[in-house]
């Protein structure tokens, strides 16, 4: 038994595969299909989800309370500060330092993830799926969790912890928009090419498949780790905050940041459903009520705009640049997968965000399609979930691509360049080895990232060679989820498996071992 989960920024999401061999999902303990993935500490007790979210508009409570995590994932718990043209560890703070334990976004989203799988065991046992005496504190429930197409492997490396530090047996790690596309196709015997657009809370992803009566295949897949409904969410903050201020003179306070969210959140779901709608503001020092639209009425003349006595906010327009951004993925996805827009047969849509009528408008002008509102039995909510438990049980018949390039870098015409052995979009499992010319005692510096500049890309970490003068053959391994392995062969011993010695992520027992003990002493309360 295993269970799929979505790890989402905003949401989190847990499916499994039911005694009908169909994904279903488990509700959470409020009964909801989906849970906030926020959380509020009161010492060794910690609260998820949706009494979070109520607690948030309590009046006159200046609560701590942790959101938007997974946009740190893979980000060291120490920074790395560049020292004579080499990297080295600082003095910076972790993020998410609480009570002087350094959770960091992995033990974060390992409590989050405590809270699904408690949910998971309990919903499994009651279906007598488990078996009800099993040790549900000790227990090791299997588990594929879903990660942003775009993530590299820093941030794989810290969701695979997050999972083992939550008492999580990670069989898979699969990228959300395959997940999302397994939801939707793959029960399907058709052959069908899709493009995925997955715009979630905090993340984007455009991934194009090709579906083949129970087959998989991703063809290529692009993103950004920071875009998201959060974004437009700040849009619509930020002016909030400006309009407040022209009106009062006066600040909105730093400890009602909260509230504006919420407000700039009910007013991009009625901006979803409304052509206007009126959002008012009432604080101790100073008030607002202002009415924000969708999109400009026609017939407005742009010269005309900053002549207009009131600053006007259309949502559409103040979101023209996101909305940008999220066209040129979409063209640069179909670019690597060589693909024109008639030839896809259909196109998906996973995460609330692609709600906003501004994302169908730009992927309607795009495709020249009408994009589907609803699709039956495909909720853009709960669909990467599903589409994990899915792969779950058929992981062997699904192929996804490499996320980010990995190389090494080299010396070339007396500069440092990245050579790369994994090229983005390369199918997975994947394997590449050269061979170099070495000094003794040599040091391989391993990079990810598109530039042949290592300044441009990201340190993978380091493999440390004990090796004499001579050729050294370097090889470079993926497997199916996207995890990394190096080996080097050079003479006299023959093959040598050398593990990366990360400096930004380092996956052993003595970083895992200590989050795990402090995720097992936190209580979850329901």
């Amino acid at each position: 038994m295993h269970v799929g989960i979505d790890l989402g920024t905003t949401f989190s999401a847990l499916a499994f595969i039911d005694t009908d061999n169909q994904a279903k999902i488990i509700p959470s303990s409020e009964g909801q299909e989906t849970t906030p993935s926020v959380i509020w500490f009161d010492g060794n007790n910690a609260m998820v989800g949706e009494k979070v979210n109520a607690m948030k508009q309590l009046p006159g409570l200046n609560l701590q309370i942790y959101e938007f995590i997974k946009r740190d994932m893979g980000k060291p718990l120490e920074n790395i500060a560049p020292v004579d043209g080499e990297e080295h560890f600082s003095a910076e703070p972790a993020p998410y330092e609480i009570a002087g334990f350094k959770y960091g976004a992995a033990g974060m989203s390992a409590i989050i993830l405590k809270k699904l799988r408690i949910e998971a065991i309990r919903y499994l046992q009651n279906r007598g799926l488990l078996a009800s005496d099993i040790d549900s504190k000790n227990f090791l429930l299997d588990a594929v969790i879903t990660v942003p197409a775009y993530y590299g492997d820093k941030e794989r490396q810290d969701t695979r912890m997050a999972g083992l530090a939550a008492g999580l047996n990670v069989i898979g790690i699969i990228n959300e928009p395959t997940a999302a596309a397994l939801a939707y196709g793959f029960g399907r015997q058709t052959h069908q090419k899709l493009l995925v657009f997955d715009l979630g809370g905090g993340t984007f992803d455009v991934t194009v498949l090709e579906i083949n009566r129970g087959e998989a295949k991703v063809l290529a897949s692009d993103g950004a780790n920071t875009l998201g409904g959060k974004n437009w969410d700040e849009a619509i903050q930020n002016y909030l905050y400006n309009a407040f201020y022209e009106k009062n003179g006066k600040d909105i306070p730093d400890d009602k940041g909260f509230y504006i969210q919420q407000k700039a959140l009910e007013a991009k779901f009625a901006l979803t459903d409304h052509e206007e709608t009126t959002v008012t503001i009432i604080l101790e020092n100073g008030d607002l009520e202002v009415t924000l639209y969708r999109s400009k009425p026609e017939g407005i003349n742009p010269a005309d705009e900053f002549s207009m006595e009131d600053d006007v906010f259309y949502f559409d327009e103040r979101s023209t640049d996101l909305v940008g951004f999220c066209r040129r993925v979409c063209d640069r996805v179909m670019g690597k997968a060589g693909l024109k827009w008639e030839d896809l047969d259909e196109v998906i849509l996973a995460g609330g965000a692609c709600r906003m009528p501004m994302i169908h408008e730009m992927l309607e002008d795009l495709t020249r399609r009408k994009i589907k509102d609803q699709i039956k039995g495909f909720d853009l909510d709960t669909a990467v979930a599903l589409g994990a438990a899915i792969y779950g049980r058929d992981k062997a018949r699904v192929t996804d691509v490499v996320s980010h390039s990995v190389g090494v870098k080299v010396m070339e015409n007396q500069r440092y360049i990245v050579d790369y052995f994994l090229r983005k979009n390369t199918q997975l499992p994947a394997d590449a080895e050269k061979v170099y010319p070495a000094d003794a005692e040599a040091v391989l510096a391993v990079y990810e990232g598109e530039s042949i500049r290592p300044d441009e890309c990201s340190l993978r970490g380091r493999i440390e060679l004990d090796n004499p003068e001579g050729d050294v053959k370097i090889g470079m391994n993926a497997d199916v989820n996207g995890m990394l392995k190096v080996v080097a062969d050079y003479p006299p011993d023959g093959q040598k498996v050398i593990e990366i010695k990360n400096e930004n992520f380092i996956f052993n027992d003595d970083r895992l071992k200590p989050l795990r003990d402090k995720i097992k002493a936190i209580n979850i309360q329901l």
